[in-house]
């Protein structure tokens, strides 16, 4: 608790007046004497005697490999459900162990979609454990994957993105808007922007994604244009592209910029929700239709498959019959 109290009261120093402070103190400290407070582990690998020791191996060996954070977290949290459930040593985890694992899921409530992912990390687990010699053989290779429909995702039209382009009360609001969908790029990959990442010269935007992959992007004219604007209303020296709008001044999170886009979605009456991975597939699809090679798109999302653009990228019906109608004589 006297940590948290000191920490606590660190933050506020400056911002109350003494007396004040001496009557935030005593609040704090009444109301917390019943509560244990103890500082929230950051940490991806927390090490008990209740996971197997090749598990623990295996996060920090993904984390070496450079898997994001928020990677590592999905992975840890299905892998300890998994132990968890099967309550076996990895040794003796067989494959029926993990078909009963699977259905108890499907009887929580989750979806194929859901399972399959399940079932894919603990695959994933088992594939690196033979590769590391701890196993002989993946009791999970015999389990084939889950069907379920892939429902395809509708971009935003022509109509949606400019009701969402006027629905900005700011230039942060437009300069982000028009910034994902002239790059292309993940929410995760907006927040480590920097200013010197964008170089309005060239028009290069240097993005780094997933396991910290370097890519170049592209800035169009209207993204040059209201990044420059927001940036003239700034009053801070952050060197985040997108920050916080109230002291002190930090780089947007993650949560942030989401929150940011969901009520400008709300705000135009498009109807749905506005969220960055939608303006992402809207970029693909609209590059696609205007004629755009799928693997130039490719480079532009950073897959490193082509056929997880060509999900993202549903090329319209109408492109296709106009382009029929234009080739096909």
């Amino acid at each position: 608790m006297d940590n948290f109290a000191n920490e606590f009261m660190t933050k506020l120093d400056g911002k109350l007046s003494p007396e004040q402070m001496k009557t935030v103190l005593m609040e704090l400290e009444m109301f917390s004497a019943e509560y244990n407070i103890e500082k929230k582990s950051t940490e991806i690998v927390t090490y008990d005697n209740t996971i197997p020791e090749c598990y623990k191996v295996y996060l920090v060996s993904k984390k070496i490999e450079g898997l994001s954070l928020e990677t590592l977290r999905t992975y840890k949290c299905n892998l300890d459900e998994f132990f968890q459930c099967v309550n076996k040593p990895v040794q003796l985890i067989t494959t029926n162990d993990i078909r009963i694992y699977l259905y108890a899921m499907s009887q929580k409530g989750n979806t194929n979609r859901t399972i399959d992912g399940k079932r894919l990390v603990v695959h994933t687990f088992f594939d690196w454990c033979v590769k590391e010699e701890y196993l002989d053989r993946n009791p999970a290779a015999r389990i084939n994957p889950i069907k379920f429909e892939v429902k395809p995702r509708e971009p935003l039209s022509g109509i949606e993105l400019e009701l969402v382009r006027d629905a900005c009360i700011d230039y942060r609001e437009r300069a982000l808007v028009e910034l994902f969908y002239s790059t292309g790029c993940r929410v995760s990959e907006m927040v480590r922007l920097k200013k010197d990442d964008i170089d309005f010269q060239t028009k290069e935007v240097h993005l780094f994604g997933k396991g910290s992959k370097h890519r170049i992007s592209y800035l169009n004219a209207k993204a040059e244009v209201y990044l420059k604007k927001y940036w003239l209303t700034r009053k801070d020296k952050c060197d985040n592209v997108i920050v916080t709008v109230r002291r002190p001044y930090r780089g947007a999170t993650k949560g942030q910029i989401e929150q940011i886009l969901h009520k400008l979605g709300e705000r135009s009456g498009i109807g749905k929700n506005l969220y960055p991975h939608l303006i992402r597939h809207t970029t693909a699809t609209d590059a696609i239709d205007r004629g755009m090679n799928v693997t130039e798109v490719q480079k532009i999302l950073g897959h490193e498959k082509l056929d997880t653009t060509m999900i993202y990228a549903k090329v319209s019906q109408e492109a296709v019959k106009f382009n029929h109608h234009k080739f096909v004589v």
